[in-house]
């Protein structure tokens, strides 16, 4: 008869080649015999909720973590699962759980972070972010940081962090954007302005951008300038204000 780590080992290779019947019937199989095998309750965790079945990754992933409370990724993992259920309460218990377990781990910090924000806390989410861009998180993460802070009405304290996310990812246009109207609203125009021309090149669509430098032309007296800006914005999009020349 196959040992569990045999049986273990054949299910998660078909589950990572997309054999998703198989694998499920495999861990099953483990399960059957050894109820509450970690491995077995964790992966299988998650290939239901690849398939879509949250309320049953959530079941699995609890027991999970109450077998083996010691598995910072498991804890991880549940915590996704709850904010795709609209949980977010419960998922700030799993993050911090997993935190504790591993104060650097991106992945439980970033979480918390999202959690706290869906719960409604951006001053919460932005000390999650925070703590998971300062354990080693990458550009996205220093973006929802600062975003976070300028949420919570710290808009001076999110100009570094998103500073750097563009630093870390000069491809991101979203990083520079939120920048130019931050930088704008905090009257710095000069640098507002090339925050907004960077995300412009990388994206010449972005309507907040255009606004922003539409709205520093028209304050410089440029007036064409301004109303190119402002024709550019009605033409992205004729039902918004944004797109509406000032007089």
């Amino acid at each position: 008869m196959a040992t569990v780590a045999a049986l273990l080992s054949a299910a998660f290779d078909r589950h990572q080649s997309g054999q998703y019947e198989e694998a499920e019937a495999l861990y099953r199989r483990i399960l059957g015999a050894e109820p509450a095998q970690p491995q077995a309750l964790h992966r299988c965790g998650l290939l239901v909720a690849q398939l879509g079945r949250l309320e049953e990754a959530d079941r699995l992933l609890a027991r999970t973590v109450g077998v083996d409370p010691l598995a910072a990724d498991a804890a991880v993992n549940h915590g996704k699962v709850l904010r795709a259920l609209r949980r977010p309460a419960d998922a700030i218990r799993r993050f911090r759980h997993a935190a504790a377990l591993q104060p650097d781990l991106v992945a439980a910090l970033e979480g918390l972070g999202h959690a706290e924000r869906e719960r409604g806390d951006p001053a919460a989410a932005a000390s999650g972010y925070g703590r998971a861009a300062l354990a080693g998180g990458g550009a996205a993460v220093f973006r929802q940081w600062g975003i976070a802070l300028d949420e919570a009405g710290q808009p001076a304290a999110s100009v570094e962090p998103l500073r750097h996310a563009a630093r870390l990812d000069p491809t991101m246009a979203s990083a520079p954007a939120r920048l130019a109207t931050i930088l704008l609203a905090l009257g710095r125009p000069e640098e507002a302005a090339a925050c907004g021309r960077r995300a412009l090149a990388l994206r010449p669509d972005h309507a907040d951008s255009l606004r922003v430098l539409a709205v520093i032309a028209r304050a410089a007296g440029d007036r064409r300038q301004a109303d190119a800006g402002f024709d550019r914005l009605r033409r992205l999009n004729p039902t918004s204000e944004n797109g509406h020349r000032p007089e």
